[in-house]
């Protein structure tokens, strides 16, 4: 409220005709009182977002987005109480947003200060969480190994329990670097002598009956179990825990399924995309017509068959750049064709106009797509659309590709381009797949502009 009224000091001048003042003062007092009814709210949807949680292990983005999301909830809270008590009069929502507005930036730097806090205590050995890890050293190994790499997770490592029946597995590694503690028909007894907070089972190949000793000795002395989810060996896909009407079901997925971040992407994309499409229009009505007053006989845009998420076919739009008749010319070029794979680009394609050479090599080209991210076929970033014929040549493992809404740009797009052989560019593209998030897109959108602005691998 105090910046709401120095603001109205050096802002004098109304912002909208025919009212007499913009920006009104607010009852201090009654905006005070409302506090009894934010903070009970807002703690109530932080608590429930699980933002008060403080894990071992803890991404910056899902914060963010817990922090987000529980603000959004306790602000339209707030506004629904306000309509059913009758308080909407005297009450700015300007303020209200704003508030929520400043209460996500201020919980999420107050969270991260409190969890950088923590990681410093517990990289010196307070706050230990004592595990015991169950498994061929082979198998242990890997994950005793990233424990080790982060301290700051406060993980101890009290020893490893050996399969029964594996007598020649010798002496734990050296690498490992900690005690063998005995065999798995004395986990009751190591249990009962050790300060073991977290027991974790790792491989694959456990029968049905040393799961449940484990389990069951766990659950006896109120130890955590914890598994390893990724029992089938899947190089990619993730394991989620879910629930239908009471029945748990783990699912594994291989593409992002945070729907909060994909509605945030989806969000973002509708935004951008409107937004180009107006500050763009004199740009987009250039083009349109020096295209027609070099080549009259075609159409503006070019809209070709592309296959979008898991296959499905659009048409994606771009304003043209060849001569009219240029895929029936495709075909006596097809020999001339530079790239390997199903992909057909050649550097001097004969077919390119004069006003087509520089729209591709500035990239105007691509502008007409901002309708197809606005309409849902695309997103801002992701792997290329391809054609369909190119997708009937795809390896099988180059499938995986298309689990993610197409783009228009993506890491490709920001390494070179053209430069990149065919196989380079699908792993690139499943690289940024098993990568995604949020900031992710921010940073390849950044990276897209210098690239789109010094032309480079564009042809």
């Amino acid at each position: 409220m105090g910046i709401r009224s120095s603001f109205r000091v050096w802002w004098p001048y109304d912002l909208i005709p025919g009212q007499t003042e913009t920006i009104r003062p607010l009852a201090a007092e009654l905006h005070f009182d409302l506090l009894v009814l934010v903070i009970p709210i807002w703690v109530f949807f932080l608590r429930q977002q699980s933002t008060y949680d403080l894990p071992r292990q803890n991404r910056t983005d899902l914060l963010f987005l817990r922090i987000v999301r529980a603000v959004a909830l306790s602000t339209l809270a707030l506004l629904a109480m306000f309509f059913i008590l009758g308080l909407s009069d005297g009450i700015s929502r300007s303020l209200i947003v704003a508030f929520a507005a400043l209460s996500c930036l201020t919980i999420f730097f107050t969270r991260r200060l409190t969890i950088a806090a923590i990681r410093t205590m517990r990289r010196k050995g307070l706050d230990a969480h004592n595990i015991v890890v169950i498994g061929t050293p082979e198998e242990a190994r890997p994950f005793i190994e990233k424990l080790n790499e982060h301290e700051d997770w406060g993980f101890r490592i009290m020893g490893v329990i050996l399969p029964d029946g594996e007598d020649d597995l010798g002496p734990i590694p050296k690498s490992i670097e900690v005690p063998n503690l005995g065999r798995l028909a004395d986990i009751n007894q190591i249990l009962e002598k050790h300060p073991v907070h977290q027991v974790f089972l790792t491989g694959r190949a456990w029968e049905k009956e040393s799961l449940y000793t484990i389990a069951d000795s766990c659950e006896e002395l109120g130890v955590e179990f914890s598994m390893d989810a990724n029992f089938l060996g899947l190089r990619v896909a993730k394991a989620e825990l879910n629930d239908i009407e009471g029945w748990s079901v783990l699912s594994f997925t291989s593409t992002p399924s945070s729907a909060e971040a994909l509605l945030l992407k989806r969000m973002m994309d509708m935004i951008c995309a409107g937004l180009g499409l107006l500050v763009l229009s004199p740009l987009l009505l250039l083009t349109a017509i020096l295209i027609k007053i070099e080549d009259p006989k075609g159409g503006v845009f070019f809209g070709q068959e592309r296959s979008g998420l898991y296959g499905l076919t659009f048409k994606m739009w771009k304003f043209r750049s060849m001569v009219s008749n240029a895929e029936e010319l495709r075909e006596t070029l097809e020999a001339e064709n530079e790239m390997d794979g199903p992909v057909f680009k050649i550097k001097n394609d004969p077919r390119i106009t004069r006003v087509g050479r520089f729209i591709r090599k500035t990239s105007i080209d691509e502008l007409p797509q901002l309708w197809n991210v606005l309409a849902g076929d695309m997103s801002l970033v992701g792997p290329r659309p391809p054609i369909p014929a190119e997708v009937e040549k795809y390896k099988r493992w180059q499938m995986r590709r298309l689990s993610m809404r197409p783009g228009i740009t993506c890491i490709w797009q920001v390494s070179g381009r053209n430069n990149i052989d065919f196989d380079t560019w699908m792993k690139l593209d499943l690289q940024y797949i098993d990568n995604w998030t949020l900031f992710l897109d921010l940073k390849l959108l950044l990276k897209t502009l210098p690239v789109v602005l010094l032309r480079r691998g564009a042809s």
